[in-house]
């Protein structure tokens, strides 16, 4: 099964964090990657996912998004996780606002463990248990080990 490890670092997630909407969130996102030698253009992997965002909304339900895209912009797949200050629209299925957002950029050539994980950050973002233990993480470091925790 596709792990976290390696994809999501402690210092990719954040709690409490403002945003003004989507393409704010999306932004601070995609900071969190802050000067992670895999990404060549913070600017550029944001525009792709917006562009994805575009084409079809990523809120998954439940207060939870899952914005995500290929870009040519990152060398290697890269995650990042918040929680926000208050609900962002994603688009999801049920209306709710989203305030815990998963981030997930790669290249072209991960397209495969892109939809891997994919499939296991939704499974964890359904999971009520999981949902509410993320919403009330005292931190980043905190939060990211949550979703370590979840590599079996």
């Amino acid at each position: 099964m596709a792990n976290l490890r390696g994809h999501l670092a402690e210092t990719g997630a954040a709690v409490g964090i403002p945003a003004a909407g989507k393409e704010d969130a999306i932004r601070r996102l995609v900071g969190l990657l802050g000067n992670d030698a895999a990404i060549a253009d913070a600017d550029a992997l944001v525009e792709a996912v917006l562009e994805r965002e575009f084409l079809s909304p990523t809120g998954v339900g439940e207060g939870c998004a899952l914005p995500h895209a290929h870009s040519n912009a990152v060398a290697e797949l890269r995650i990042a996780v918040a929680t926000l200050a208050t609900g962002v629209d994603f688009g999801g299925p049920d209306g709710k606002p989203a305030r815990l957002v998963v981030l997930m950029v790669g290249p072209e050539s991960s397209a495969g463990l892109h939809l891997k994980l994919l499939a296991k950050l939704a499974r964890l973002l359904h999971d009520p248990s999981f949902r509410a233990k993320a919403l009330a993480a005292p931190d980043g470091k905190a939060l990211a080990n949550l979703f370590l925790s979840r590599d079996t």
